[in-house]
C-alpha cells in the first residue's frame, strides 16, 4: 500500500515559478523545507546566470524528484524503467535528460550533504541545454562538479576547491601521470574507468579544468569552446576544439593549468 502512494506522492507539491520568469522547478517526491528549498531556488537564480552566457533558453523547465529514504527512491526509478538499466548500487542521485528530471535518493541520510548533490544534478540540466549534444564527459562532470562545491550563504554564494583535490592533481604532476590532451578526449567509458581505478581523479581533474576555465580564462574563450561543442558538423576532437579557442592553442592551455595548479 505505501508504494502505492508512493506513485501519488511525486506530484503532489506542483510547481514553483523563479521571480525572473526564466525556470520552473516541478518540485515532486519528499517535500524540501522551506529553507532548502530557498537554497536550491537561491542556486538555480546563480546558475542561470552563469549559463546564460552561453545562450540559455528564455523558458526553462526541469523536475526535482527527492526521496527521504532510498528504497522509495528506487521502487520510483524502477516504476518508471530506470533501474533496471543502470547500475545504482553507489549511486545517491542521478539526471535523467529525456525526463529533464532528477531524482535525489535518501535525502535523510545527511539532508546538509544532499543539497550541493543537488546542485550537481541540476547543472547537468543546464549543461545538456547548451549544448544539446552529449557533452564530453569532464565538461558535464566538472561544471556540476564546481556546482555541487559552491556555498550558499547569506549574502553570497563561494566557490570552493579542497586541499585534497589540489594534493591530487600535484600528485598526478609529480607521478608523470598528468595527460591533459587524452582526458579531454576521452569519451565516457573511458572517463568512468578513469574514475573507478585512480580514487576520484577524473571528477577533481574535471572540476579543476572547469574551476580554470571559470577563474582564469576569458569568457569569451569559454563561450567559443561551447559554441563549437554544440556543433553537430564538427567531428573533429575535444582538444582540437580546445586549440582553435584558446589563445596559444592547447599546449599553452596545458601550460596555463599547469602553472596554477601543479
Amino acid at each position: 500500500m505505501k508504494h502505492i502512494l508512493l506513485l501519488l506522492v511525486f506530484i503532489l507539491y506542483g510547481s514553483y515559478s523563479f521571480a525572473d520568469g526564466r525556470l520552473i522547478i516541478d518540485y515532486g517526491g519528499d517535500a524540501l523545507t522551506e529553507k532548502e528549498r530557498m537554497r536550491i531556488e537561491r542556486m538555480m537564480d546563480y546558475q542561470i546566470e552563469f549559463y546564460s552566457m552561453f545562450g540559455l533558453e528564455d523558458s526553462l523547465r526541469v523536475r526535482l524528484t527527492v526521496f527521504d529514504e532510498r528504497s522509495e527512491g528506487m521502487f520510483y526509478l524502477d516504476t518508471i524503467g530506470v533501474s533496471k538499466r543502470h547500475p545504482l548500487k553507489n549511486v545517491n542521485a542521478l539526471y535523467m535528460h529525456n525526463r529533464k528530471e532528477a531524482v535525489i535518493l535518501g535525502m535523510d541520510e545527511d539532508r546538509k550533504r544532499m543539497l550541493p548533490v543537488i546542485y550537481h544534478e541540476l547543472s547537468h540540466y543546464f549543461t545538456r541545454e547548451i549544448t544539446n549534444v552529449n557533452p564530453p564527459m569532464w565538461l558535464m562532470e566538472g561544471l556540476s562538479e564546481y556546482f555541487e562545491n559552491c556555498e550558499v550563504g547569506k549574502k553570497d554564494i563561494k566557490h570552493t576547491i579542497t586541499s585534497y583535490e589540489k594534493g591530487r592533481i600535484r600528485t598526478m604532476y609529480m607521478l608523470g601521470e598528468m595527460d591533459l590532451r587524452k582526458f579531454v578526449d576521452s569519451d565516457r567509458r573511458l572517463f568512468m574507468k578513469k574514475q573507478r581505478t585512480d580514487e576520484q581523479y577524473a571528477y577533481i581533474l574535471s572540476h579543476l579544468l572547469v574551476t580554470f576555465m571559470i577563474e582564469n580564462v576569458s569568457r569569451q574563450v569559454f563561450v567559443n569552446l561551447i559554441d563549437l561543442l554544440h556543433d553537430n558538423t564538427d567531428k573533429s576532437k575535444v582538444s582540437e576544439k580546445i586549440a582553435r579557442t584558446y589563445p596559444g592553442g592547447f599546449e599553452t592551455f596545458e601550460s596555463d593549468f599547469e602553472k596554477i595548479y601543479k
